[in-house]
């Protein structure tokens, strides 16, 4: 992960692909991913028994992301499995 001060600043960032600024989100967009229940409540007890829930609010927020493009976004089969492993009790 990197970060930049600017848009300016990344497009002299000789790592930058050409039409590579897909997968590019402000840094407060980040912290807010970030401070989520998936992240936040990982010290509580009963962490793992609501995984399923944290990892369900996470995706949705992840889908909410402006130009976020697909490095961020998960493909429709893997929520469909995330889905089918809520139901079956095993996330």
């Amino acid at each position: 992960m990197n970060f930049f001060r600017s848009e300016e600043h990344l497009d002299k960032w000789n790592g930058l692909k050409k039409n590579g600024k897909e997968g590019i989100i402000e840094l407060e967009t980040l912290m807010k991913l970030f401070s989520g229940p998936y992240f936040q409540k990982r010290r509580e007890p009963d962490y793992f028994s609501h995984m399923g829930e944290y990892l369900a609010d996470m995706i949705a927020s992840l889908d909410q992301v402006k130009n976020a493009g697909n490095f961020w976004r998960m493909r429709s089969f893997e929520k469909l499995g995330l889905t089918l492993g809520q139901k079956l009790g095993i996330m």
